[in-house]
C-alpha cells in the first residue's frame, strides 16, 4: 500500500477521539481511537492523545513509531474559539499540513451524504448543524458545558447531580430513596466533601459519565430517570426546531438511539438514516479540497 496517497481524518470530541485512514478508493483500510480531543477541555491534551492514535495508525499500516501524515483533516469539538484553535495547530508538527472544521461540522457531512439536511449530534455535549437547499451552512447550540449543550450527556449528568442535591437537602431521615439516587451515591459517595467535588464539578466528560446509570435506572421504571430523558429528549427538539422546516433529519451521537423513542411524530416523520460517520464526512472534505485544488 502507498501510504503516501492516504488520507488521515480525526473527529474529536469531549468523551474521546477516532482516526481513520483511507486509501485512493475511499476504502477506510486503518482505525483507530483514543481520549477526548475536545479543544475546549485544553489543545494540548487534544494533540497528546491524536498523536498517540496516530501511533496506533502507524502500526496498523506497517509505518514506523514516528510516522505522521501528510495532511490531516480534523473534526474537534471547540474549534469555534479562535484562541484555542490558533494553539492547538501550533501543536502541530510543520510537517503536517491541516484542515481544522468542527466535530459537529464533520457529522453533518457525513450523516447527509453532503445532500441538504439537519444533523443533531447529542453526546457529552449536543449541537444542530444543518445545510440548505442553497448551501447555506448553519448552527445552533454547541454554546459547551455548562452554559450550553442542553440535552447532552454533561447536561443529564449536571440534572441528575442537582435533583440529587435537592432530595437530600429536603427529604426526611425515614424516607425512601429511589433507585437513580442509589445508584449515584455508590458512585460519588455520601460525605459532605466527596458529594461537593461532584456539586462544584463542571467537567462536561465527568459529569456525562453519569449518563448511563439514568438510562439504566429508565429502563428499570425510575421515574426520575424517565423525567431526565424526557426533557433531554424536550432540548433536542428545541434545537431542531431551529433548522429549516423542510430538511431531512439526522440524529447522531451517543445519546441518538436514547432519544429516539422520545421524541414527538412531528419529528419521527423527518428522520432519516444517516449515509455515514463524521469520519466519512472528513474524507468527503478532503475529497472536494482536492478537486478545487486541481
Amino acid at each position: 500500500m502507498n501510504n503516501r496517497n492516504l488520507a488521515v481524518v480525526v473527529d474529536g470530541g469531549g468523551s474521546g477521539c477516532r482516526l481513520g485512514a483511507f486509501d485512493a478508493q475511499g476504502t477506510l483500510v486503518a482505525t483507530a481511537a483514543n481520549g477526548p480531543a475536545s479543544l475546549s477541555l485544553g489543545e494540548e491534551q487534544a494533540w497528546l492523545h491524536i498523536s498517540r492514535g496516530l501511533t496506533t495508525l502507524a502500526e496498523q499500516l506497517g509505518e514506523a513509531a514516528d510516522w505522521l501524515p501528510s495532511e490531516l483533516c480534523l473534526g474537534l469539538s471547540g474549534a469555534l474559539q479562535s484562541d484555542r484553535r490558533a494553539r492547538f495547530l501550533k501543536l502541530l508538527p510543520e510537517q503536517i499540513t491541516p484542515t481544522l472544521i468542527t466535530d459537529g461540522h464533520a457529522q453533518l457531512l457525513g450523516a447527509t451524504g453532503g445532500e441538504p439536511g439537519a444533523c443533531l449530534a447529542v453526546g457529552t455535549g449536543s449541537v444542530l448543524h444543518w445545510l440548505d437547499k442553497t448551501g447555506e451552512i448553519g448552527i445552533a447550540g454547541g454554546w459547551g458545558f455548562p452554559m450550553g449543550d442542553e440535552g447532552s450527556g454533561a447536561w443529564l449528568g449536571f440534572q441528575l447531580v442537582n435533583s440529587y442535591l435537592w432530595h437530600r437537602d429536603t427529604r426526611q431521615s425515614d424516607s425512601s430513596i429511589p433507585m437513580i439516587f442509589q445508584a449515584l451515591e455508590d458512585r460519588i459517595g455520601t460525605q459532605v466533601s466527596d458529594v461537593q467535588a461532584w456539586s462544584t464539578n463542571t467537567r462536561s466528560t465527568e459529569l456525562a459519565s453519569l449518563a448511563p446509570m439514568i438510562v439504566y435506572a429508565a429502563e428499570q421504571g425510575d421515574e426520575l430517570a424517565n423525567t431526565l430523558l424526557d426533557r433531554g429528549a424536550e432540548q433536542c427538539e428545541r434545537l431542531l426546531r431551529l433548522a429549516p422546516e423542510a430538511l431531512p433529519v439526522y440524529f447522531v451521537g451517543g445519546l441518538a438511539k436514547i432519544y429516539h423513542c422520545r421524541i414527538s411524530s412531528a419529528i419521527h416523520q423527518r428522520l432519516h438514516a444517516t449515509h455515514g460517520d463524521a469520519l466519512s464526512g472528513l474524507y468527503s472534505l478532503t475529497q472536494s479540497h482536492q478537486r478545487s485544488a486541481k
